[in-house]
């Protein structure tokens, strides 16, 4: 039994006991022996889906061999050097790429280390490129922006006070929030920024001092003088602004604290989804569908995600092979079946979503969107 199978068994079997998700009735054999579903079943199964996902969730990141995968991919990026480190390990990549909504292409090694160092704002760049395929690429170089932070964006790289910092504290009222950057350089010493602007810093063992300059609300020039010591939740101490006489707390937990738990959560989300479609052919591509329908604004968008080519093309019965056609023509596509602007509205969702099921499942239902 291969892991979705068995994962499926685990979420969905043994219907009888309390709290647990029958899928049985999601199809009906017809009398040729095959299974085709109809408006009630894939309403049945859209409803059971969204009301049990945190228990789901819960399960699937319970699965020993999901854990395993999680395990290895968290101790390849803490010990990897470079992204292709991460990539050339067969369950690192698997994970970070399938979280990253990327799993059609795991095989593509050669793309991915292209793309994911791609610079997002340049529009020359692979992943801007891609995103016309597949939105998933660009989305991946803004969110970690390799090219910029390096492999800190997927575990945080962190030598002693050295290493990128989130610094948050309040100043007259209002919460601050701004990255600290403090390097070593030759001869033992340091340098730091905030926000890319060079400070003075002061690093002796576990202790820090960092003074940064601001304006305050009559326009005059001040200095607030940081002073704490690292600990293994970060940095943390005491700020005090001249001219004052009073103190107030200020923490900096690495700025890339939650890259690894992100991964993690979007991994057994999509696994998740990967046992829904287990039960029902599209069920999990569905349930995401309607999750995510409203960030989709034009047919631009649509044929943009790889989730909503496919759902929409299937729904409405559009080719696969507009896929070779001039952007144009595929937004002509699309646009001629219906409307992207009415993908705002959660019911014109759910009918498409419905829709899409039927159609894949090989019934027709009678749904008109």
């Amino acid at each position: 039994m291969n892991i979705t199978s068995a994962l499926a068994s685990m979420l969905f079997a043994n219907s009888a006991k309390a709290g647990s998700v029958d899928f049985s009735f999601l199809t009906k054999s017809t009398s040729s022996g095959t299974s085709t579903a109809n408006i009630g079943t894939v309403k049945s199964a859209l409803a059971n889906a969204e009301k049990n996902e945190a228990k789901q969730l819960a399960q699937t990141a319970k699965d020993p061999q999901i854990q395993k995968d999680l395990a290895r991919y968290e101790k390849v990026v803490k010990n990897a050097k470079t992204i292709d480190d991460v990539l050339n390990d067969p369950v690192a990549r698997t994970v970070l790429m399938t979280a990253n909504g990327l799993k059609a292409d795991i095989g593509n090694i050669a793309l991915a280390k292209r793309a994911m160092t791609s610079d997002p704002t340049d529009p020359k760049s692979v992943a801007v490129r891609m995103s016309s395929i597949n939105g998933a690429w660009l989305d991946f170089a803004k969110t970690y922006n390799l090219a910029e932070n390096g492999l800190d964006a997927l575990s945080p790289q962190q030598d002693g006070a050295a290493g990128r910092w989130r610094l948050s504290f309040e100043r007259e009222g209002e919460a601050i929030e701004a990255m600290l950057e403090i390097k070593k350089v030759r001869g033992g010493g340091y340098q730091a920024e905030v926000d890319g602007v060079p400070v003075p810093v002061t690093v002796t063992g576990a202790s820090v001092s960092v003074d940064t300059l601001w304006r305050d609300e009559a326009d005059e020039l001040r200095t607030s003088t940081f002073t704490g010591t690292l600990s293994k939740d970060g940095l943390s101490g005491t700020m005090k602004n001249d001219g004052e006489t009073t103190t107030s707390a200020w923490t900096a937990p690495a700025y890339f604290a939650g890259s690894i738990t992100t991964v993690r959560n979007n991994y057994v989300a999509e696994k998740r989804l990967d046992m829904l479609d287990a039960q029902m052919p599209g069920l999990g591509s569905a349930v995401l569908f309607k999750q995510v329908a409203k960030n989709m604004k034009d047919a631009v968008d649509i044929l943009g995600s790889a989730l909503g080519r496919e759902v929409i093309t299937t729904a409405f019965n559009i080719p696969k092979q507009i896929a070779i056609q001039s952007m144009v023509a595929q937004e002509k596509a699309i646009n001629t079946r219906m409307n992207p602007a009415k993908l705002q509205n959660d019911h014109f969702v759910d009918q498409i979503a419905q829709r899409y099921l039927i159609m894949l499942n090989g019934g027709l239902g009678g749904i008109t969107a």
